[in-house]
């Protein structure tokens, strides 16, 4: 035989699943968060002439069931199982992409990036208060005096001079400071601060007031407002020891503190739609948890701007004429026909995807709040359970590959934090005993290894791997190596001192 090269046919079997038009659509409008799932649902509305704004009457019932999901709350004795999921076993590459850089808001009562008209909400909540004619225009130029960040950046005496020169409005230093004093009661909290360090406080301050019913959180709220009131240079520099010794506690409650703060707002005033040339976009959250003093916790959906959908009356009506003359129709006729019929099964389709996001967003939501029940009541870090796609997708009796999408570019506010549902997934490791450990708990024994070391032979990542086995956490040298640099830990080169 020649040293030619020879062809050799082979079959195999495979089998393929191929999703329906419906589930492609349905599984990309999963994946989007609701500031892009209200664009999304603008340039369909103008896209399909079947599809209109307003509520289907013969929906209403189906849409009523449905509000279960939408606001839901849960206790110790809840034991809800979920409805069979579709399949999201596809490609990127099926599903046509979506993008949009517009910002959205939240309904009235939950003012979190309301970018339509951020000013005019919070120029209405003056309303809330009872004030007089005098307080009011003074809080009405504060508004308007607002930086970027929500701010007010000017001086008691400029802002008086605003009030005599511009609105022939003479009042006193007192008047100016008892309107800065409720314009710091608006929503979000922190609006109306006069620098980062009032900002905090003002959102821990009224955090602690929400936590009367739970003595552990209330306790760190007074560690962390201690910590912005007494130490707010060393915090910004991230001094765990100096904060220690100065407030006479240990490492750990700080570093649990520092993290805490770390999830308040440092710019509530993001959603300025003014400020939209400063490049900055607010994080809007696509659900709403708040907890009770009975331990209830309760999970708002947020439908942004979506508003209700239905099928065009007009062209489902049209759609039954053109049925109803079945073969008597023209050739123009059947192409009219045909036209009529795609839309008013597109807007159909789309319809029936958005209710599905709803639905699929709130079992994987309820199935997250049940496994970290004791975070969300507490939000104490080293609560947080040791939690994976597929404990959730079990929970809910949906697809793993669809919680991934769930979880992907969404936000929840918990109590008034924003965390990214990122957050709630940790990869478990086990200890010498085989019992399952976070890795927030390795980094905590990580940290404290590494505060404890004599910094003029600080430990390298093979000694600290060495001394964590020795306290039952069973990590690689790499992994060391990765947790130290996820916390901002230099080598043992870059610790060393003297």
């Amino acid at each position: 035989m020649t040293n030619g090269q020879v062809q050799i046919q082979q079959q195999t079997e495979r089998q393929l699943q191929k999703l329906t038009p419906q589930q492609l659509l349905s599984a990309r409008l999963i994946e989007l968060p609701i500031v892009e799932l209200e664009d999304r649902v603008k340039a369909e509305l103008l896209d399909n002439i079947a599809l209109e704004e307003g509520r289907d009457n013969e929906a209403a019932t189906q849409e009523d069931d449905d509000n279960l999901n939408e606001n839901d709350n849960l206790n110790d004795n809840d034991n809800r199982d979920g409805d069979e999921e579709l399949s999201a076993l596809y490609d990127d590459e099926d599903i046509p992409v979506y993008t949009s850089n517009t910002a959205s808001s939240i309904d009235d009562e939950r003012p979190v990036g309301d970018t339509k008209s951020f000013l005019e909400y919070l120029y209405s909540q003056i309303n809330d208060f009872d004030v007089s004619p005098t307080q009011r225009t003074i809080i009405e130029v504060l508004i308007g005096s607002l930086d970027q960040n929500g701010f007010i950046d000017r001086s008691i005496d400029g802002i008086s001079d605003d009030l005599l020169f511009k609105f022939d409005t003479d009042v006193t230093n007192s008047e100016i400071e008892q309107a800065v004093a409720t314009l710091q009661k608006f929503e979000p909290a922190g609006i109306g601060a006069r620098n980062l360090q009032e900002c905090l406080l003002i959102q821990i301050s009224r955090q602690m007031a929400d936590a009367d019913h739970n003595p552990a959180r209330h306790d760190l709220l007074g560690l962390e407002h201690d910590i912005i009131t007494n130490c707010f240079d060393k915090f910004r520099r991230q001094d765990t020891a100096s904060v220690a010794s100065e407030l006479n506690t240990d490492t750990d409650r700080v570093k649990k503190a520092f993290e805490a703060i770390a999830h308040l707002n440092p710019r509530p005033g993001l959603a300025l739609s003014e400020s939209a040339d400063m490049g900055y976009q607010a994080i809007v959250p696509d659900f709403i948890i708040e907890t009770s003093p009975d331990g209830d916790i309760s999970i708002d959906l947020n439908h942004g701007e979506v508003p209700e959908l239905r099928v065009s009356r007009d062209y489902s009506e049209q759609l039954k004429q053109y049925q109803k003359a079945g073969t008597k129709l023209s050739r123009a006729a059947l192409e009219a026909f045909e036209y009529t019929r795609m839309k008013v099964e597109s807007a159909r389709m789309f319809i029936e995807s958005v209710r599905q996001r709803r639905h699929t967003l709130m079992q994987t939501m309820r199935a997250i709040v049940s496994l970290q029940r004791d975070f969300i009541l507490t939000a104490d870090d080293s609560r947080l359970h040791p939690m994976r796609l597929t404990d959730v997708a079990a929970l809910a009796h949906i697809d793993i590959s669809t919680v991934s999408r769930v979880r992907k570019d969404k936000y929840a506010l918990v109590d008034g934090r924003l965390y990214p549902l990122d957050f709630f997934f940790l990869r478990s490791r086990t200890n010498a005993d085989g019992e399952a450990l976070s890795h927030q708990e390795v980094k905590q024994a990580l940290s404290g290894l590494i505060d404890a070391e004599d910094k003029t032979t600080p430990y390298s990542d093979q000694a600290l791997t060495a001394l964590l086995r020795e306290h039952g956490h069973n990590i690689s040298r790499r992994t060391v190596a990765k947790y130290r640099g996820e916390m901002g830990i230099p080598p043992a080169g870059g610790r060393r001192q003297g």
